[in-house]
């Protein structure tokens, strides 16, 4: 088995048992709506302020010595989140978890196309990407799916309890992998601001960031509200999770399945005109969101890697994390505002006449600086 069959099978097993139901489970403990949301928050806030630093430490000391140390942070999480009875239980719980995650965010893309580009293989980089991503997708929906079983038959905090093992199973797999060898030799701060310097003179790395944003966003503003949104159109609950399941299921499909170079390019050259196109089809009638979220996912899913190619290429060993840190932290600001802006809409128009506008606003975007991109 060689080292990308590795990431394959580590992704796979991180099995988060309780991923389906955490909201029920605080809620069993007497956490309040408004404490749950407060976590939620809270969650989202330390991953995007600790992002860079993580990042630079990735660049600095190992990529690989970073994912590993983000799967351990997880241990403790998981453990502190089974034995809770509080709020501030879980509060802590959170904190490791949200470390857990910012170790993680641009250090196992790093270390991947490093190891590949070592043996010329870069070039194979965002098929090798997709599949990582589905494969990480399919460990969620078994995780859920077994987790509810679990939860139904036993007890929700032994399925929280059996993530443990899954987690460290999926650590350990990955101490196997070789590790990265490019180093940054500057300090911290030194670091930080060459990165800096590097992203504000690199004109191909800010259209990287706004292009990623241009096909993302669109589809973000559909299936943020896409249970609202179905729930509308069939009023079933059950109908509605089964909705969500098949769009993980979709979701996982696209990202394994690779059209190849040039018909990936084609789509990453429409896909900022393409998206918002489909979720107009959303907006204008309720049974073409269907066809949205099974096309949308597709060819966002095309576009991304063809981007993940572009973006790695484009980025020195030494960066690396750093700058996808960068990318992270303007991706998780835009669509933290973006959310707090269709939720008001939507609320004031409706999301079906919400989603056209939106739609039309990210069209008008996309199809200006494509032709701008031309010129």
């Amino acid at each position: 088995m060689d080292y990308v069959e590795r990431f394959y099978l580590s992704s796979i097993l991180h099995l988060t048992f309780y991923s389906g139901f955490y909201l029920i489970y605080l809620r069993s403990l007497g956490l309040t709506d408004g404490q749950i949301g407060l976590l939620i928050g809270l969650s989202l806030v330390l991953v995007a302020l600790l992002e860079v630093p993580t990042g630079v430490v990735a660049d600095k000391i190992s990529k690989k010595a970073s994912v590993l140390l983000s799967k351990l942070l997880l241990v403790p999480g998981t453990l502190l989140l089974y034995r809770a009875h509080s709020f501030t239980e879980v509060l802590i719980a959170t904190l490791f978890n949200s470390l857990a995650v910012a170790f993680l965010t641009g250090a196992e893309t790093g270390w991947l196309y490093e190891l590949l580009s070592r043996e010329g293989r870069e070039g194979e980089y965002p098929k090798v990407y997709g599949r990582l991503r589905s494969f990480e997708m399919a460990g969620s929906f078994v995780g859920a799916v077994g987790g509810g079983f679990i939860a139904h038959s036993f007890d929700m905090r032994l399925a929280i309890l059996l993530s443990v093992p899954f987690v460290l199973l999926s650590a350990l797999i990955l101490a196997t992998i070789p590790a990265d060898t490019a180093r940054s030799g500057a300090s911290y701060g030194r670091h930080l601001l060459e990165s800096l310097h590097f992203v504000r003179n690199s004109p191909g790395i800010l259209w990287l960031f706004i292009y990623a944003n241009l096909i993302s966003l669109p589809l973000t503003a559909f299936t943020s509200f896409m249970q609202l949104y179905f729930y509308g159109l069939i009023a079933s609950v059950i109908a509605v999770s089964w909705i969500s399941a098949g769009y993980t299921l979709i979701s996982g499909i696209s990202w394994y399945v690779d059209f190849g170079e040039k018909l990936r390019t084609v789509i990453y050259r429409g896909a900022p005109v393409l998206i918002p196109s489909l979720t107009l089809l959303a907006g204008l009638n309720g049974y073409l969101g269907f066809l949205t979220l099974v096309f949308g996912s597709l060819f966002f899913a095309q576009a991304f890697k063809e981007w993940q190619g572009r973006f790695q290429r484009a980025i020195p060993d030494e960066k690396r994390a750093t700058i996808g840190s960068f990318y992270s932290l303007f991706t998780a600001t835009l669509n933290g505002g973006l959310n707090a802006v269709i939720g008001r809409l939507y609320g004031r128009v409706g999301i079906m006449k919400g989603l056209i506008l939106l739609s039309i606003v990210f069209f008008l975007l996309g199809a200006g600086t494509a032709l701008r991109k031309e010129r």
